[in-house]
């Protein structure tokens, strides 16, 4: 008995053992950054948010190291198109005074949502690479949208389209959660390969190999030329596998299309 025990426990630890070689970390790319030159000092970093394109944002707050006024900055990072580390960011805010806590709330691709205080911006992409100016999309106010500071979350909550804040009430006893829906900068249109069938009735399925963690959008219009595409349903988050919309048809005509957002 005892031999045959032995057996199985070396059986057991050889095959551990040959799960823990199957699996490996390996560096792919990093980038730093050094305050020396500035006389100041990295006092804490926010926890990172990852987009599905594989670009990383997080929040710097820097100091003199003396108990002298804070600074934060926020960084937003990806690799080169060939895999390698960057050079530059893809967008910094620059060094800001704190007048409020900053944090990310989501990155998607090429797009960059954050707050800072009271206030939700949004930084985008052009397709050469470069980042508009932060637009500013919406100004908490009051306890009852957020409470003080601002509490945010949406790339955590996996919920696409909404922001969601969390005050809590003066004497402590409880909390209002509060949801806004976020409608996101215009998308950077993209070939999202679909596959269509026609069912009984008017029902029209449309199916599509997604990405894991990017927001998708079914939208239509009247005429392929038309400017405003109108969304036909809230954004739905990518599995990494494939994703089926069944739509309702009829009159008028429409034509559908489905984006990355």
């Amino acid at each position: 008995m005892k031999v045959s025990f032995l057996k199985n426990l070396l059986s057991a630890l050889g095959t551990l053992t040959s799960l823990g070689y199957a699996q490996t970390l390996q560096a792919s790319w990093d980038y730093s950054y050094d305050e020396t030159e500035a006389g100041k000092q990295i006092a804490f970093i926010t926890p990172m948010n990852a987009g599905s394109d594989g670009s990383v944002a997080f929040v710097v707050t820097r100091g003199d190291g003396g108990g002298g006024n804070l600074q934060n900055q926020v960084f937003w990072l990806r690799a080169k198109e060939d895999g390698n580390s960057p050079d530059t960011p893809l967008w910094t805010s620059g060094w800001q005074a704190t007048s409020g806590f900053t944090d990310i709330v989501a990155v998607r691709r090429n797009h960059l949502v954050y707050y800072t205080g009271r206030e939700l911006r949004s930084v985008t992409l052009q397709e050469d690479g470069t980042a508009n100016a932060p637009v500013t999309v919406k100004v908490f106010n009051g306890a009852e949208e957020g409470g003080n500071p601002v509490v945010l979350t949406l790339e955590q909550a996996r919920s696409p389209g909404f922001v969601f804040t969390v005050a809590t009430q003066e004497d402590k006893r409880g909390f209002t959660l509060s949801a806004f829906r976020f409608t996101p900068a215009p998308a950077v249109i993209s070939a999202v390969p679909t596959y269509t069938t026609i069912s009984s009735g008017n029902s029209l399925s449309i199916s599509f190999r997604s990405s894991l963690g990017v927001n998708y959008q079914l939208q239509s219009s009247t005429t392929l030329t038309a400017e405003n595409w109108q969304p036909v349903s809230v954004p739905i988050t990518g599995t990494g596998g494939l994703v089926t919309l069944v739509q309702n048809v009829g009159e008028p005509m429409l034509f559908f299309r489905v984006i990355a957002l």
